[in-house]
């Protein structure tokens, strides 16, 4: 790699460079652009990336550390959303929070070479040589588990719930248990009395469950209620434990050990500008931390 930044370029650059992961466009001077150091530049844009190292893209850009940061924090952000998408996981904010911290970590110990730009008729090709990490990948059958896991015993807490509610509604009303199945909630009353006159209505089999606040044709696969009278939700215990089974992927995080080579084709204007496709480094986001599954 090139040792420093041509001066010259970086005065008319700068500022545009730090547009290159949103705009897809990198313009520089035509004057002394052979010697320009493209390959210093993505060094400096994966560091901060993936790293959250942004000395050097400050250097380059003359942009603040803040607007730096957010190379880290939109890698972070894209590559929690990419796992969630691979494998189904609909996480709320709190949860979505969780995986990016694990997303960045992950991504601190990315593994990965820039080398030295070769100038073509075109523009310029760049290669980036990455060992992939690994853990995140080949997950569907773990995470399916986790799945059926928190379906299981979100429908034992509603089975458990029900069973309460049964146990409640054979004792009187007036908590005593003194009267019949022929009485009415205090007992004195026959059979033909209108339970729904006395608001209590547990006798009364059409009654409309959400007038005592309960929902009975709950979907046990979604939500149920546990024997405290909370609401269960089987997806927030689902993205729970993949939560908890990515943080432990963190304590060994495990690479490919064989070598991804990913080519940017960087396009050179007649009027000297940098155009860069960012679908390619969306390619390298893929490549370093991979959420693949299995064949």
């Amino acid at each position: 790699m090139k040792n420093g930044w041509k001066r010259a370029a970086l005065g008319v650059a700068s500022a545009a460079m730090a547009l290159a992961l949103a705009g897809c466009t990198l313009p520089l001077p035509t004057s002394g652009f052979a010697d320009y150091d493209v390959s210093g530049y993505f060094q400096a844009l994966l560091d901060s990336s993936y790293k959250g190292n942004n000395t050097a893209y400050v250097n380059v850009t003359a942009v603040s550390e803040e607007e730096a940061q957010k190379n880290n924090t939109t890698t972070v952000q894209n590559a929690a959303i990419n796992f969630c998408n691979t494998y189904g996981v609909l996480p709320n904010d709190e949860q979505l929070s969780q995986l990016e911290e694990v997303m960045r970590q992950a991504l601190v110990q990315a593994d990965y070479t820039v080398k030295d730009e070769e100038k073509v008729e075109s523009g310029y090709t760049l290669e980036v040589e990455v060992d992939p990490i690994v853990n995140f990948s080949d997950l569907e059958d773990e995470i399916e588990k986790l799945r059926e896991e928190a379906e299981e015993e979100a429908t034992q807490a509603h089975t458990q719930y029900s069973s309460s509610r049964d146990e409640d509604e054979d004792t009187d009303s007036d908590g005593y248990g003194y009267g019949d199945e022929d009485s009415d909630s205090y007992g004195y009353g026959d059979e033909d009395s209108d339970s729904s006159d006395d608001g209590y209505g547990y006798d009364d089999e059409d009654s409309d469950s959400s007038e005592d606040g309960y929902d009975y044709g709950i979907d046990d696969s979604e939500s149920s209620t546990s024997s405290d009278g909370n609401v269960v939700d089987a997806n927030a215990i689902f993205v729970d434990k993949v939560v908890s089974l990515c943080q432990e992927q963190l304590s060994d995080l495990r690479f490919s050990g064989e070598t991804v080579t990913v080519t940017l084709e960087i396009r050179q204007t007649d009027e000297g500008e940098l155009q860069l496709d960012t679908n390619q480094l969306d390619t390298i986001d893929r490549t370093v931390l991979q959420f693949q599954k299995s064949n």
